[in-house]
């Protein structure tokens, strides 16, 4: 296994750019995260979208050869990127970069015209489909004023890329004093929940998933409920009206995929729901399948779903498809009585969840976590000896603290905590 931490790889990129005061840069330090986005337009709109940018950079992402990575800073060239200078210490031109607006293009949208016309563009989208629906030219069929005008899909990513940044910053507080905001809050929920009933599915090559997964984010905040954010989806509407998870996975996951999910937390005592899962004064936890809005290469999609402070991301797997052995190299397992193979679906789940739980620790237990893996000497040490690491499980271990109740508790506990009291009996 690998920790399991934000994916790097990002979406290639087209030429730079054609905006004419965006440049050749030295990069910045985002003050807001970093995000995978096709394209440097795309990366400029991000920042408008954005209360606290005021500069971008677009720069290769060292982690991922040939993709990129969207820096949204409050200031501009702060920082020198490696990856962005020549040997002379200047601009090689990889990097590329500039303000949130260019001078003579339409000014930063305020708070509230984003949130309205992001929403309406989603509920004409829904309305209407791709098809019969003009998105390269700006007030074409009634339309709201797009962000910038480009391609079909660019247009729609734009569009998700504005709801997102607008609805993360509600959440944050950011426009609680903003009387026009407020105001627009319940037209747009309600423009919001039409475009659900219009059973708005989308492909993720369509580019209009990230958009809809957002349209339902934002209702699940307003609403406080799921009963019109999943108006079409009765299962996904129990699993966050019932644990107040939202499953970001454009409908990749089956009912019976879905059923086995909710079973995690119905089954978890309400300290780890309310301070792990739930811990960090969030609304909701954001369960996202990434892999799910992937269009070919382009994984632009899922990097701009999660709105909430506490998230994690699963594999593109159903329930059903990949048994496993969570007790290997034990002195029990799948031949235990009673203890069946795991469905790797679920323990990634579990695992994923359990990492919630590490924001439960006290500073003793974080203590006493460091002193078992300063203790841990070769692999059967471990509860979860068995990793499928090349390194083995105590080196990793040893070299990941993060994974260790991830790994021991998630994997092997919550699936079956007789057949692992069994194992520490040895």
């Amino acid at each position: 296994e690998t920790p399991t931490e934000t994916p790097t790889t990002d979406s290639p990129t087209d030429a730079p750019t054609d905006a004419p005061c965006i440049q050749p840069s030295r990069g910045c330090s985002p003050s807001n995260g970093q995000l995978g986005l096709p394209n440097a337009d795309l990366c400029q709109a991000a920042c408008a979208f954005s209360a606290d940018c005021n500069f971008f950079s677009f720069v290769p992402n060292p982690l991922s050869p040939g993709n990129f990575l969207c820096l949204r800073c409050a200031a501009s060239e702060n920082q020198d990127y490696d990856q962005c200078l020549d040997g002379g210490g200047a601009p090689n031109g990889q990097c590329v970069g500039g303000p949130e607006t260019c001078p003579g293009e339409p000014p930063e949208p305020l708070p509230a015209e984003l949130l309205t016309s992001a929403t309406t563009a989603a509920a004409e989208f829904c309305a209407r489909g791709p098809d019969d629906f003009d998105w390269s030219t700006p007030n074409a069929n009634n339309e709201p004023p797009l962000p910038f005008a480009g391609s079909d899909e660019e247009d729609l990513l734009g569009w998700a890329l504005a709801l997102f940044a607008i609805t993360r910053e509600w959440q944050d507080g950011v426009h609680d004093d903003d009387v026009a905001f407020q105001a627009a809050l319940g037209p747009a929920a309600d423009t919001s929940a039409a475009a659900i009933l219009d059973n708005c599915g989308e492909a993720p090559c369509g580019y209009g998933a990230a958009l809809v997964s957002n349209v339902r984010s934002f209702l699940l905040l307003y609403d406080a409920n799921a009963s019109r954010a999943f108006a079409d989806d009765a299962k996904r509407r129990a699993l966050f009206d019932e644990h107040s998870i939202f499953l970001a996975d454009d409908g990749y996951f089956d009912e019976a995929s879905v059923d086995a999910i909710s079973n995690i937390y119905a089954t978890l005592p309400t300290r780890l729901m309310e301070q792990g899962v739930l811990g960090a004064g969030t609304q909701f936890c954001t369960a996202t399948c990434q892999e799910a809005f992937r269009c070919d290469d382009d994984t632009s999609q899922g990097r701009i779903l999660v709105v909430t402070k506490t998230s994690f991301n699963v594999h593109r797997r159903r329930l059903g498809e990949m048994p496993e052995n969570v007790f290997r190299k034990t002195t029990t397992g799948p031949t235990w009585p009673g203890t069946p193979m795991a469905d790797n679906m679920m323990s990634v789940f579990r695992h994923e969840t359990a990492h919630q739980f590490d924001r439960t620790m006290n500073p003793r237990q974080q203590e006493l976590r460091t002193s078992i893996a300063g203790r841990c000497i070769v692999d059967e040490n471990w509860l979860r000896a068995g990793l499928l690491v090349k390194e083995g499980s105590n080196a990793y271990f040893k070299a990941h603290h993060q994974e260790i109740v991830a790994g021991n508790i998630g994997n092997q506990y919550i699936y079956s905590t007789s057949t692992q009291l069994e194992v520490a009996r040895y």
